[in-house]
C-alpha cells in the first residue's frame, strides 16, 4: 500500500511538473523572465540560478510552479508577461492544460495499440470504422476480496486471476456464481494465478448468499487492439469521451453539494485517488497506464474551467480585458486569492468525503 502511494505521489508529481514545464518553455519561448521554476513547494531545500530563472527543489513533493515576470504584479519592462500580447499570453496560460491533454493522447494512442483496458464510458471506442481489430477477453479478475471469506481465507487477494472450479474453466461472473451456489458449503478445488504461477487451492465455500459462497467479485477483463492508423483518431474520441465524463462528474458534484449537501460518489480527492490506485497497481500496467492518462486529462480539464486561480480562470480575465472590460490588478489578484481559497475549500470537502467511504 505504501509503495502503491509513493507510486501516485511521483505519477502526479510529474504530471504537475510536465504541466508547469509547459507554462514554463512557452513563456521563455516568448520572451518572458521566469523568476522560479520549483519542484514541490515551499520551504526550499536546494536552489540554484541559471540564465536569470531560480531553479528550486522544495519540501513538499507533490506538483511544481513557475512564477513569471508580471504574472501577478505590475513588473514593467520588455520580458513582463503583462506587457506581452494577447496572443502570447494566451499561449503562455494555456501551455499546461496542452501538456497534459498531450500526455493523456500519447497514453492511450499506445494502450489502444498495445492493448487498451476497457475503462472508457462506453467500454471501448467503437464508432463507425473506427473500431479495435481485436478484443482479447482475460479470466475472470478478482475485483475485491470480503474479509473472513471463503476466498480470504484460501489467500485470495484482488488482482489475483479465477481460472476454473473444480477443473471447468470460469469463463463469466454467472458461471462462477452458479457453480459456487451448487458447491454452497462444500469444499471445492479452486484454480488460481497469482502473480504469474497458477496454483489449485482447497476452499471450502460459505452457506450463507448475503455473504457470497466464495466471498469475491470478479468478471472477466475486455482488452482491444487498434490498428496503428485508426488508433490515431481513436485515441482522440476517448479524450473527447472522457473530457465530457470528467465534466459530467464536475457538474453533479457542484449540482450535489449546494441541492443535497453530499458529494457525488463520481468525484474523488486526494485520499479517494489513493485508494483506487491502490486496487488498480494489482491488475497490472496497462490500468496503471490508463489511469495516469485520465488523471492527466482530469488536470486539463479542472484547469480549464474559468474559475479565479486557474488557467482557465486567467484566460477569461485575459479575455474580458481583450474585450474593453477594465479590471484593476488589484482585483484581479484578490480574484485569484478567493478562487484560491474556494478551491482549498473543496478539496478538503472531497477529502472529508473521501474518508467517511473508506
Amino acid at each position: 500500500m505504501i509503495l502503491s502511494i509513493l507510486l501516485m505521489i511521483i505519477i502526479f508529481s510529474v504530471l504537475v511538473i510536465a504541466h508547469e514545464l509547459g507554462h514554463f518553455l512557452v513563456a521563455r519561448r516568448n520572451g518572458v523572465k521566469v523568476h522560479e521554476f520549483g519542484i514541490g513547494f515551499h520551504p526550499r531545500l536546494f536552489k540554484i540560478k541559471r540564465g536569470g530563472t531560480m531553479y528550486s527543489i522544495n519540501l513538499f513533493p507533490i506538483g511544481g510552479f513557475v512564477r513569471l515576470k508580471g504574472e501577478d504584479s505590475s513588473e514593467k519592462g520588455p520580458d513582463s508577461f503583462t506587457e506581452k500580447k494577447y496572443w502570447q499570453k494566451s499561449k503562455i496560460v494555456l501551455a499546461g492544460v496542452t501538456v497534459n491533454l498531450l500526455i493523456a493522447y500519447v497514453i492511450f494512442y499506445l494502450l489502444m495499440v498495445f492493448g487498451l483496458p476497457g475503462i472508457l464510458p462506453n467500454g471501448f471506442v467503437n464508432v463507425g470504422p473506427i473500431k479495435p481489430s481485436r478484443v482479447v477477453t482475460s479470466p475472470l479478475l478478482t475485483l475485491s476480496v470480503k474479509k473472513g471469506s471463503a476466498a480470504d481465507k484460501a489467500g485470495l487477494k484482488t488482482g489475483n486471476e479465477i481460472l476454473k472450479l473444480n477443473g471447468e474453466t470460469l469463463k463469466t461472473t454467472e458461471q462462477l456464481q452458479s457453480l459456487t451456489k451448487q458447491n454452497a458449503g462444500q469444499k471445492v478445488q479452486l484454480t488460481v494465478k497469482k502473480t504469474g504461477d497458477e496454483q489449485t487451492l482447497d476452499v471450502t465455500l460459505g452457506n450463507d448468499q448475503n455473504q457470497g459462497y466464495l466471498g469475491v467479485s470478479a468478471q472477466p477483463v475486455e482488452v482491444a487492439y487498434y490498428n496503428p492508423l485508426t488508433a490515431l483518431v481513436a485515441a482522440f474520441i476517448a479524450i473527447i469521451q472522457l473530457i465530457l465524463a470528467t465534466l459530467a462528474a464536475f457538474g453533479d458534484f457542484i449540482v450535489g453539494l449546494f441541492t443535497k449537501a453530499q458529494v457525488s460518489q463520481n468525484v474523488a480527492g486526494p485520499v479517494g485517488i489513493a485508494s483506487i490506485f491502490g486496487v488498480i497497481t494489482k491488475f497490472g500496467w496497462r490500468f496503471v497506464l490508463a489511469f495516469t492518462a485520465s488523471i492527466s486529462l482530469s488536470l486539463a480539464v479542472i484547469n480549464s474551467l474559468p474559475l479565479p486561480a486557474l488557467d482557465g480562470g486567467r484566460f477569461a480575465i485575459m479575455t474580458l480585458q481583450r474585450l474593453g472590460v477594465k479590471i484593476s490588478p488589484e482585483k484581479e489578484a484578490l480574484a485569484h486569492w478567493i478562487g484560491f481559497a474556494l478551491l482549498i475549500i473543496l478539496v478538503i470537502i472531497v477529502t472529508i468525503s473521501d474518508i467517511t467511504r473508506l
